[in-house]
């Protein structure tokens, strides 16, 4: 991490404040770097599951990660599953309701 510039005007609180959240940043941004080159250059690399702090990390920082060529390319198709559940996922599936009574069965869908 390159050392933290205090301009005139910023107060020494303000600086402090600042250079604890920059070093908490990028120890986070290290730690996730390294998780994601040591999880996904395992033959099992398709069972890993991606946290949402590694999403968060790769969005924020992704282009500072040093990845080896075979952990990114495992990295984009992890990315892409996310993309397409989304994608693919019915938001109105949530609202279905499903009433049993008296051996009748009513499908009452929200539209």
């Amino acid at each position: 991490m390159d050392n933290i510039i205090k301009f005139p005007t910023t107060t020494e609180k303000e600086y402090v404040n600042g250079t604890k959240l920059a070093r908490e940043a990028f120890t986070k941004f290290k730690a996730t770097e390294e998780q994601l080159n040591y999880r996904l250059n395992f033959p099992d690399w398709n069972e890993c599951k991606l946290t949402e702090t590694d999403v968060e990390q790769v969005a924020l920082f992704g282009e500072h990660m040093k990845l080896t060529p075979i952990v990114a390319a495992r990295l984009n198709t992890k990315l892409a599953e996310i993309l397409c559940k989304i994608k693919y996922s019915d938001p109105l599936d949530d609202y279905e309701l499903i009433w049993v009574e008296n051996n009748m069965t009513a499908i009452i869908k929200a539209m």
